[in-house]
């Protein structure tokens, strides 16, 4: 294996919770790897135990190790075994290793010219602060494991307005997960190398999966909605086309039936168009100033309505008599 196959195993093992390489995977690396790594702090000694491998089987199995003391003081190590019962091992057989999460956090941060990171949820979301973009800043993110069933409480900590970006360790999770519009998602695998100095990024590739995911937050696919606001969008769209499709022949229609304006204005409302009185009011003008209202308003139900309100009995009143 490469040192860039393993550092691809290391990022991987980031979004699996309790990975554990040990000494009998360690020992087909390359020689130097693992102190590479630790130097860089990518690894750490595990948390869970003094496990190892055992040396007599094909299977290598791995056991919990118990460790026995003897009168000098020297320890001895040893792991069950279904074949031999009880099997001696060394103590460097017992060492198992883990990547450090929040090395990884700070390796990526300086990677890209950032200063560090900082813990917002701890192990699993970290802000790394913000870069420059062509449209100003965009707030860098590192996050883990967004694919467990606790991962909603993850995101809610990312912003709504899509112009975060996330870096994750390799899985990518669904866009419904997402309280608001989807961010740019990068995984670590398709961009992350390994250099003398450390981690380095493609920034190109950042840069190519950002521009993406701009264009996606633009369209419906974009936008990750509850049914309740997903119902209040088709609402918005219906009564938009019903608007647009109410003719002004339709709402003359209507006042011919209703006799006012208001009323014209809040019967159309009811059923569903999006119309000011004064709107209603400029078309019946129009309709009568082009003489299509003229027979109508000869009818006494209408000449009626119209002088109902004192201030339109005055208007029409004082036009009458000139």
């Amino acid at each position: 294996m490469t040192l860039n196959e393993i550092l691809q195993l290391l990022i991987v093992a980031a979004d699996d919770v309790g990975r554990v390489f040990d000494y009998a995977e360690i020992r087909t690396w390359p020689p130097g790897t693992l102190d590479q790594f630790r130097r860089l702090r990518l690894l750490r000694p595990s948390s869970g135990g003094l496990m190892a491998p055992c040396p007599n089987c094909l299977d290598a199995h791995t056991e919990t190790v118990t460790v026995f003391e003897e009168s000098d003081g020297r320890r001895r190590y040893f792991i069950p075994c279904p074949e031999s019962l009880r099997v001696e091992v060394t103590a460097e057989m017992c060492c198992g290793w883990q990547v450090d999460v929040e090395a990884l956090a700070s390796l990526i941060a300086v990677s890209i010219g950032l200063h560090g990171a900082k813990a917002m949820v701890p192990g699993r979301l970290w802000r790394l602060g913000r870069t420059k973009w062509k449209d100003g800043t965009r707030q860098v993110l590192f996050a883990t494991r967004l694919i467990d069933d606790d991962a909603s409480s993850v995101v809610c900590h990312v912003g709504t307005h899509g112009r975060d970006i996330v870096l994750v360790p390799h899985l990518i999770p669904e866009r419904c997960l997402w309280p608001g519009l989807v961010p740019a998602v990068i995984p670590l695998t398709r961009v992350a190398t390994l250099s003398s100095n450390g981690i380095e990024l493609d920034l190109v590739a950042m840069v190519e999966t950002v521009a993406e995911a701009n264009r996606l937050a633009h369209t419906i696919g974009g936008l990750t909605l509850t049914d309740r606001e997903l119902n209040s969008v088709v609402r918005r769209h219906v009564k938009a086309e019903k608007s647009a499709s109410l003719t002004d022949e339709a709402i003359v229609a209507a006042y011919q039936a209703h006799g006012t304006v208001r009323q014209t204005a809040e019967a159309l409302k009811a059923e569903g168009f999006k119309i000011h009185p004064a709107t209603v009011a400029r078309k019946v003008k129009q309709a009568q100033e082009a003489g299509e209202l003229r027979e109508t308003l000869d009818t006494p139900s209408v000449g009626r309505t119209v002088a109902s309100q004192p201030r339109d009995r005055g208007k029409k009143m004082s036009q009458y008599g000139k």
